[in-house]
């Protein structure tokens, strides 16, 4: 594992402080959709210029070997992920500190101020890898109340043999449940929910251009099937913190940026890296 403290590469600074600069106006259908079913889609949130720009932020944060990085699957099964990207290149600071996508989560969640959780690359290459389970992401989160929230933007064409997000509508409603495995060795969450929930378990795959995106709520079901095309998979999601979101402390599991929390238990969840957007 690598440092999360070393300098920005610089791409240009003119280049990157002109990117990701043009609004994104989410509408009051959009915010109903996603508050019912606890994910939503977005088209065309980027621009190809920022999509190729992104891209090769990508290549370089690869090449530097600077950022957190890890196999989530474990044992060599390829779902790579680069941790607090924002860090160590520019282009990768100004998209997950753009206004651009901190208003999209501020309207989606209601809140008046937005912080940056993290930002991350999720990778699949080409060929076997493991799926990434069925899981939420709040159990995995130093934060007590349910309410953050993820952008997952897609830099590559993605259909479903490419790891498409998919997602259980309103699952966001059914309570926080235990962290599951994402090496497959443990109870999944189909195991943990009732009856009842099982009746509701219609899986919705949402294929995506590169430059659209989703976003889902902490609770939300989700999932990723194995890469079976012969392309990467390249993906960037964003975590932003909303009002009301405090630090649980010792009542959940660790987390990479766990050593850079300054809060107290029950106090705002705050860090030193947790930059405030709105």
């Amino acid at each position: 594992m690598n440092s999360l403290t070393e300098p920005r590469t610089a791409m240009s600074t003119t280049t990157a402080t002109t990117l990701f600069q043009r609004p994104y106006d989410v509408t009051d259908e959009q915010v109903a959709f996603f508050r019912a079913n606890g994910y939503v889609r977005f088209d065309g949130v980027l621009s190809p210029e920022e999509v190729e720009a992104l891209r090769a932020a990508l290549e370089r944060a690869l090449a530097a070997k600077k950022a957190f990085t890890r196999d989530l699957a474990g044992g060599g099964d390829r779902i790579v992920q680069m941790l607090n990207l924002w860090e160590h290149d520019d282009v990768f600071r100004a998209y997950s500190t753009s206004p651009r996508l901190a208003r999209m989560a501020a309207r989606l969640t209601g809140s008046e101020t937005i912080h940056l959780f993290h930002d991350q690359a999720l990778i699949k290459p080409p060929g076997p890898s493991a799926p990434s389970p069925w899981h939420q992401d709040q159990p995995y989160w130093p934060s007590k109340e349910p309410g953050m929230i993820s952008c997952w933007m897609a830099l590559d064409d993605v259909t479903i043999d490419r790891g498409a997000m998919q997602f259980i509508p309103g699952s966001h409603r059914w309570g926080e449940f235990a962290p599951v495995s994402f090496a497959g060795d443990g109870p999944g969450l189909y195991d943990m929910i009732s009856d009842e929930q099982r009746a509701q378990w219609t899986p919705v795959p949402v294929e995506l251009k590169a430059g659209d995106c989703t976003w889902h709520h902490g609770l939300t079901f989700h999932y990723t099937r194995p890469n079976t095309t012969d392309r990467t998979r390249r993906a960037v999601v964003t975590i932003y913190i909303p009002d009301g979101i405090t630090y649980a402390a010792d009542e959940k599991m660790e987390h990479p940026l766990s050593p850079t929390i300054t809060s107290r238990k029950g106090e705002p969840l705050r860090g030193t890296k947790f930059l405030r957007l709105l």
